[in-house]
């Protein structure tokens, strides 16, 4: 079954991104997609270059927000968005390159077949590139005590490219969470498969950004320890998580 490609938003949080918005903007117009960008008052004027591009191409919209307030909280305000304006299809990807076109195709190719497809680094076929060692150890290591806690066969839990169907983002009460970063899409995985929706793992590879410097803080790294200690444990009690 081939997706409508009209019926997708692209959701991209941005904060300081305006080093990568032209080539990106130029490489996603190829695609027959909407595009959301969820800016967080970039200093460097991402959210103004964005509003200028956008008058003349009508594929780009801007949700421009007061102040920098996480990545969960951008999906969250980017799903109620594209609800509101009737898209059956959200797709979380992000500005800087890290995310191929290549895979991007693939992704919607299937995504009206599953109610979650996740870009997963981790099966066949998958991986990444422009990592250093350490960088590596942490998105494996976070991926493998996730799946162990949180006893759950997908591969990829905190992957940042991923496509919703509205119906799964209604289902899993999307709006109730309130975790950011890894913690983020390891919550909302989580709510998909605690609510048996289909769920398909297709293979990416992550590039290392091109430009600008990474948002992953320590932080989001304890965030995502402390979620996963509480949901963990309610997991293995068999106690209802959400």
């Amino acid at each position: 079954m081939t997706s409508n490609f009209n019926s997708h938003l692209i959701i991209i949080p941005t904060y300081n991104e305006i080093d990568n918005i032209p080539n990106f903007v130029s490489e996603i117009s190829k695609f027959n997609v909407s595009v959301l960008f969820v800016d967080d008052n970039s200093p460097d004027g991402t959210g103004e270059l964005i509003s200028e591009i956008s008058k003349s191409n009508i594929q780009l919209n801007l949700l421009k927000r007061p102040s920098k307030q996480g990545l969960g909280s951008a999906y969250r305000d980017g799903f109620s968005w594209g609800i509101e304006k009737g898209y059956e299809f959200f797709i979380e990807m992000d500005a800087d390159f890290s995310h191929s076109f290549v895979d991007l195709k693939k992704i919607i190719e299937v995504s009206s077949n599953f109610d979650l497809i996740i870009g997963s680094r981790y099966i066949e076929g998958g991986g990444s590139q422009g990592w250093d060692f350490k960088r590596k150890l942490l998105s494996s290591t976070a991926n493998t005590t996730s799946r162990i806690f949180l006893r759950s066969k997908v591969k990829d839990m905190t992957s940042g490219f991923r496509c919703y169907s509205k119906k799964s983002l209604n289902e899993i009460k999307y709006q109730e969470t309130d975790s950011d970063g890894y913690s983020f899409q390891i919550e909302m995985t989580l709510r998909c498969v605690e609510k048996n929706l289909s769920i398909k793992e297709v293979p990416i590879i992550f590039n290392e950004r091109r430009v600008g410097k990474s948002k992953m803080s320590n932080k989001i790294i304890v965030e995502a320890l402390i979620f996963l200690i509480n949901n963990g444990i309610k997991r293995w009690l068999n106690l209802k998580i959400i």
